[in-house]
């Protein structure tokens, strides 16, 4: 077999090809493209190039191709790196590895040339969407069909992100919000800022695309994942050392290694922290978000209504708790505690299914009782302990539609028939 020789020639490209032309280019990001090939020569290429943007964590579109001398270009798909997916995340200089000796083993040439297309895709990418059957992502502007999914390959072999934007909000519920917790884990309510935007599971994950990511067989099981843990998902090494370690570092062999080695390096998959989820929750897709006595459509479950209207100019009216907007919204109480198939329920006004009910869903936090009621920036959780906190309550017999809100907080770390998660890309 014969391996490519010391690579002379480069050729720097930034433009739009006919592939790409309905994309909204909005500038020529790319530029100081460099390649060298590997030593001692073994078909790897190493291909640097630098994106550049005005925006705040931009997301790119990005594609890679190479030339012989005057002929045709050609993709290259023999990737590792950033990039390699197809999508990448911020501003600056990065590295793709091409493999020659998968994509063209027999290339034995002198004047090979590189190109990188790359699309500043910040303002389209309001959904990204992991292909497991080739690992490659794309962007979408609208959340899933469900209705033109037939085979509902959004919740098997496909993974649905959304875009929560950096911003402020208030975490946690007033004093007198129905089903409060009044002690253990306390919903103290104040303001949290979280500085940089990330992704966050459009469903909860489920079993096919669990099994896909963890072991490679294949799966159709559309039911959220259970019977997990933190040590299955994170690993038991550098999986359990947040926040010490803020990088995110997971272990190769968890569920998260794995989930990133086969994506490419550069995308974060992880849990979400207990300050993301409940913003991803609280989000209302249009830089506000929902407040207390809410389900996240902006339903109130604190209803008014009139007792006495003898006096129509001076009706008497009474609060009270009326749940029934959660039967739409998810499931619980369930008399079997059976979880049930993902995304059958309506979806919130930011457009993610389940946030309430199904299954308690784990945060990357290890709990801390207090959450106070200061300000706080991006907050980690507490740095010690065994437990961890889950969101969103469940479809347990003895779970109450109270602990299905956003802000109820729940300490998890156990393999159990109502706890799965919900994946996060963060940065």
């Amino acid at each position: 077999m014969k391996r490519k020789t010391v690579l002379l020639l480069l050729l720097t490209m930034a433009f739009v090809v006919p592939a790409f032309a309905d994309d909204p280019l909005t500038t020529n990001v790319v530029s100081n493209i460099t390649a060298a090939q590997r030593w001692p020569w073994n078909g790897k290429v190493d291909i640097n190039y630098t994106l550049t943007s005005d925006e705040t964590n931009p997301v790119f579109r990005v594609a890679f191709f190479g030339q012989v001398g005057s002929g045709e270009p050609f993709a290259l798909d023999a990737l590792e790196g950033e990039g390699s997916c197809g999508v990448t995340f911020g501003a600056g200089t990065k590295r793709v590895t091409w493999d020659s000796s998968v994509d063209y083993p027999n290339l034995d040439a002198s004047n090979v040339k590189f190109g990188v297309i790359a699309l500043d895709v910040t303002d389209a990418a309001d959904y990204l969407v992991l292909d497991l059957n080739n690992y490659t992502m794309s962007y979408n502007m609208a959340g899933p069909d469900l209705e033109q999914d037939t085979q509902g390959s959004s919740k098997t072999y496909k993974i649905w992100f959304k875009r929560i934007k950096a911003g402020t909000f208030y975490m946690g519920s007033a004093s007198d919000e129905p089903g409060r917790q009044p002690t253990g884990v306390y919903e103290d309510k104040h303001q949290v800022t979280i500085t940089k935007p990330f992704y966050i599971g459009v469903f909860e994950c489920t079993d096919a695309q669990y099994q896909i990511i963890n072991s490679g067989s294949t799966g159709s099981s559309k039911l959220p994942r259970i019977q997990v843990n933190r040590q299955d998902l994170r690993g038991n090494n550098y999986g359990k050392t947040w926040p010490a370690y803020t990088d995110h570092r997971v272990d190769a062999n968890s569920f998260f290694g794995r989930m990133r080695e086969k994506t490419g390096y550069g995308l974060k998959f992880d849990l979400p922290t207990e300050a993301q989820w409940e913003m991803a929750a609280r989000d209302k897709g249009d830089g506000t978000y929902h407040g207390d006595y809410v389900w996240n459509d902006g339903s109130s479950f604190v209803k008014t209504r009139i007792i006495d209207d003898s006096d129509p100019e001076n009706p008497v009216y009474e609060t009270y708790v009326d749940w029934s907007d959660l039967d739409r919204l998810g499931w619980y109480q369930d008399p079997d505690s059976q979880v049930h198939e993902v995304g059958t329920k309506e979806p919130g006004v930011n457009g993610l299914y389940d946030i309430h009910g199904n299954v308690w869903e784990y945060c990357l936090d290890r709990s801390l009782a207090h959450l106070g009621t200061n300000p706080v920036v991006d907050p980690v959780g507490n740095t010690s302990g065994n437990n961890y906190i889950t969101k969103g309550g469940s479809i347990y017999k003895t779970d109450l539609e109270s602990q299905c809100r956003m802000a109820m907080r729940l300490n998890k770390d156990a393999r159990n028939n109502n706890c799965g998660f919900r994946i996060a890309i963060v940065f």
